[in-house]
């Protein structure tokens, strides 16, 4: 999307701020085309090694946003011997490194700017995946948050192409604008590629994985100060410790990984 693209690992990312995504968001829905956006992790980037399908993927989308603060560090660390990478992953919480990328966009924030705005220019939302019921707590939680919000359809079902005429069917009912799929990567963006043609309303569709748990409150967020330090992962470990491999790939593998393809 941006004139100036960066790729870590092969992944394609977008060099622009928060307010610029947003702003390039909506030129898009004003567009007779229609898009699929990412938020690559450090985990989706160490999954795309192993699965070239969903490499390609990331590598079609027409706009990727850096959710991790390890996509940050990895960009800043690109061109950097080995003493000096590992140097400025150790300070990551106290220092933020000159990158290309301007800052790390979470997903979680990104779908909140989204239906902000969504809300101001009447754009109509589609809330598909998670656990049932989750996708529609999260409508209540943000028709309170942005009482001018239109949203028109949620549902949980599966990734599953046994549902997709199914799903198709309920959204195309409905005629949104904008899709948000919460199946966990890679088969959000799986269930996107094959599917974004046959929902001809959606101009944009984007996958953010656990995002439905944390705004509709099944899962707490991390304090906003662990949030800017980048040590948001801490805070989910202590709360959910079975989650340890998941964040060990976030934290420990991919620096590695990163670090030896270099």
């Amino acid at each position: 999307m941006s004139e100036a693209r960066i790729s870590i690992m092969q992944v394609p990312f977008d060099t622009l701020t928060r307010s610029q995504i947003i702003e390039s968001i909506f030129a898009l829905l004003d567009s007779d085309t229609q898009h699929h956006i990412a938020t690559p992790n450090p985990e989706m980037i160490l999954a795309a090694q192993n699965d070239p399908e969903f490499l390609a993927l990331l590598q079609l989308t027409t706009l990727n946003t850096p959710d991790g603060i390890g996509i940050v560090w990895a960009a800043s660390a690109e061109h950097d011997p080995i003493w000096k990478s590992v140097l400025k992953l150790a300070l990551l919480p106290v220092k933020k490194p000159r990158t290309p990328l301007p800052e790390r966009v979470t997903g979680v924030d990104l779908f909140l700017d989204i239906c902000h705005h969504a809300s101001q220019t009447s754009k109509k939302i589609f809330l598909l995946g998670a656990q049932p019921g989750v996708a529609e707590k999260t409508k209540q939680v943000l028709e309170t948050l942005y009482p001018q919000i239109q949203i028109v359809g949620t549902h949980s079902g599966s990734p599953s192409p046994f549902e997709e005429e199914k799903i198709k069917d309920l959204i195309n009912d409905v005629s949104p604008d904008i899709l948000f799929v919460a199946y966990g990567a890679p088969a959000q963006e799986k269930w996107i590629a094959r599917n974004l043609r046959k929902m001809p309303t959606v101009k944009v569709a984007i996958g953010v994985g656990g995002t439905f748990d944390f705004v509709s409150g099944q899962i707490r967020r991390a304090p906003l100060l662990l949030q800017k330090t980048g040590l948001e992962w801490l805070y989910r470990l202590y709360k959910e410790p079975t989650r340890w491999k998941r964040i060990a790939n976030a934290t420990v593998v991919f620096p590695w990984r990163f670090l030896t393809s270099k």
